[in-house]
């Protein structure tokens, strides 16, 4: 088994926990309800007469979570056989002894750049350094995603005016800037063989100094609003982290959906404060979480 995680971009939407062997994957986004994933040989495409096996690929086989057991989704009965059970049974045994959250590997990024100063200006993608690169690359920082936003991180409100904000300073020609991680992220290298140090990235994904008052007070409005999700990467200095974890409220209906894989928690009773909050306010968002997980 392989234990690991990656960042879940574009937007940034927290972190996403993986254990993986060769022909089965268990993923989750909040540490509760885990996808059971099995590999299996697709049929070739209509008019081959079947003239080879196919190519391997993933289905979903089933959810699972300590409190509600395993829930296999509805795929064909060829799939729910006793080894598609047996998989699923050894990676519910790895996850019941698992340790979350797990280190995160997506070292390998691309940024936006600042058009004046050629600085980074916002994170567009990441991924482990022996992945290939996405094609196309994303060329737009996107804050949200969707009219609503998702389950786990809600709409932020000035949506429109901070994509507009980023998109203007990063110009007309946008440039772009693949760098990778050392172990420690202590110091980043591009593909010039450059070495950058880490004080030159933003370590919420997006740059907060900017030449207006109210460009910067809506960035750290943004990052107050994604607290929740923000507090998952492990890197955050403990000045940071208490910044974020006082901004909780914010967005409090979110905190289920992230708290269990934070590396850290410098200020337990802002985590409950926040939490109560979200039965309080909203309980219909606390009930199933499992559901509204599935959903996203």
């Amino acid at each position: 088994m392989r234990t690991y995680a990656v960042r879940r971009l574009l937007p940034f939407l927290g972190v996403l926990q993986v254990i993986e062997a060769e022909q089965a994957r268990a993923t989750s986004a909040n540490g509760l309800v885990w996808h059971l994933e099995l590999q299996s040989l697709q049929p070739m495409a209509w008019g081959s007469l079947n003239a080879g096996p196919g190519e391997a690929g993933w289905y979903l086989h089933a959810l699972w979570s300590e409190s509600e057991g395993l829930c296999e989704a509805p795929v064909g009965s060829a799939r729910k056989d006793r080894v598609a059970r047996q998989r699923c049974e050894a990676l519910i045994d790895v996850i019941r002894s698992t340790r979350l959250p797990l280190p995160l590997i997506d070292r390998r990024e691309l940024w936006l750049l600042d058009e004046q100063q050629r600085q980074p200006l916002a994170l567009l993608y990441a991924v482990p350094p022996e992945t290939p690169k996405p094609s196309p690359e994303p060329r737009r920082w996107l804050a949200c995603f969707g009219r609503e936003g998702v389950a786990g991180q809600r709409r932020f409100p000035q949506t429109e005016m901070l994509e507009s904000q980023v998109r203007r300073r990063a110009g007309f020609v946008r440039r772009r800037l693949w760098v990778e991680w050392d172990e420690s992220r202590t110091e980043a290298i591009d593909e010039d063989g450059r070495v950058l140090p880490a004080a030159q990235f933003p370590s919420c994904g997006l740059r907060e100094d900017w030449p207006a008052h109210e460009e910067s007070e809506r960035v750290a409005a943004y990052l107050r609003w994604i607290a929740p999700s923000l507090l998952t990467l492990p890197w955050l200095s403990d000045e940071r982290r208490r910044w974020l974890e006082q901004s909780l409220s914010l967005q409090a209906v979110s905190i289920e959906y992230h708290w269990r894989l934070y590396p850290r928690i410098l200020q337990p009773e802002q985590v409950r404060a926040a939490r109560v909050q979200t039965r309080l306010q909203a309980p219909e968002h606390a009930i199933n979480i499992s559901r509204t997980e599935s959903e996203e």
